[in-house]
Parts: structure tokens; C-alpha cells; sequence
């Protein structure tokens, strides 16, 4: 079992590089989803790579968040963002906004909210 005290001094000393992993999440995200034509590695489908896409910006965030704000309120305040990139997806060229795509996003960041629960919920029983 790890000690709570060890594993708050953990996440103390790893806040800026659970807050760099983020801020890279950011930009990857923000790159595949406006740039013009995107190339997908392989053959993923548009929709998969926003389900994917929402999921891993979800656990990125709640990783840097960890302990600052509730899950449901980092899903609360990626919403926005996810659903803003998609419409600003008709800015750039080749790019489209679709409806479909919006739907897989908030479903990407409803399984990613699920996932960190479980990671979350199995943390706090290492710690009992």
C-alpha cells in the first residue's frame, strides 16, 4: 500500500509535468482538429478520431486537474471547448463541421469522465 502522505508529495512535485502533458494535449488537439486535411495515421475514420481525440483531452485534463476540480466540472468546462473547436472547423479549409462529430466528442468526453472515475475511485482504495 502507498502512504496518502507520499502520494500527495507525488502529486505536489508532478504538478507541472501532469500541467505540461495537458498544455501538449492542447496543442495536438487543437492541430488535428483544424488543420486543413488532416492526415490520419492509418485507417481510422474521422468519427473514431473524435471519439479517441475527446476521450484523451478528458484524461489529460483530469490528470492536470487532479484534486482542484471535480470531474463532472472538468467535463463541464471541456465541453465548450470540444464542441467550439468543431465549429471552428467551417474557418478551415477542407474541414466541415458536422453534427455526428459533435455528438462522438461529448460521447469522447463522457467515456473519458467514466475512465477517470474508475482510475480515480481505484486510487483512493490503494490509499485506504
Amino acid at each position: 500500500m502507498l502512504e496518502k502522505s507520499r502520494f500527495d508529495k507525488f502529486m505536489r512535485a508532478s504538478r507541472w509535468l501532469r500541467w505540461a502533458q495537458f498544455v501538449i494535449a492542447l496543442v495536438i488537439f487543437c492541430y488535428a482538429a483544424l488543420s486543413p486535411s488532416p492526415q490520419l495515421i492509418g485507417q481510422h475514420s474521422d468519427t473514431s478520431m473524435h471519439f479517441v481525440g475527446n476521450i484523451l483531452l478528458m484524461l489529460s485534463a483530469w490528470l492536470a486537474l487532479w484534486g482542484r476540480l471535480s470531474i463532472i466540472k472538468v467535463v463541464l468546462c471541456l465541453l465548450p471547448f470540444s464542441l467550439g473547436i468543431e465549429l471552428a472547423q467551417y474557418f478551415s479549409p477542407g474541414r466541415m463541421v458536422d453534427v455526428k462529430d459533435m455528438f462522438m466528442n461529448t460521447a469522447g468526453l463522457g467515456v473519458g469522465a467514466l475512465l477517470a472515475l474508475f482510475a480515480q475511485v481505484g486510487v483512493k482504495r490503494i490509499l485506504r
